[in-house]
């Protein structure tokens, strides 16, 4: 049995005060994306903040809310993220799209991805 190296990039999403819409591009490095995760900080009140992944402006990972892409407990690291299928080496976009703005909160989410790097022979 060989061992998997992963390795993590993140994409920093901050909705401000009276914003519906934030995204923030991030350089994915080689190797296979197999999963993302992602943390709240702040209060979302009852709004959807849906999470979608775009490469050039096309949806590589549809719009869900990110509590689906919140850690779960059990399993590996990995098993507790939401899975996910698409190549690294480019420039993606992660973006979150609120149902409605809040007049006084502000809401951070941190995207995590987690990339299986090939292997070396």
């Amino acid at each position: 049995m060989e061992d998997k190296r992963y390795e993590y990039v993140t994409a920093n999403i901050l909705l401000a005060v009276n914003e519906s819409v934030d995204s923030e591009k991030v350089i994915v490095p080689d190797g296979n994306v197999v999963a993302i995760g992602a943390i709240v900080a702040g209060n979302p009140e009852a709004r959807i903040l849906n999470l979608s992944i775009l490469q050039n402006n096309q949806e590589i990972v549809r719009p869900a809310d990110v509590r689906f892409s919140e850690k779960t407990n059990g399993g590996t690291f990995k098993d507790s993220l939401r899975p996910v299928d698409f190549q690294g080496g480019r420039t993606f976009e992660a973006k979150i799209v609120a149902t409605a703005t809040s007049a006084t909160e502000v809401v951070a989410i941190q995207v995590l991805f987690m990339i299986e790097k090939p292997q070396l022979y």
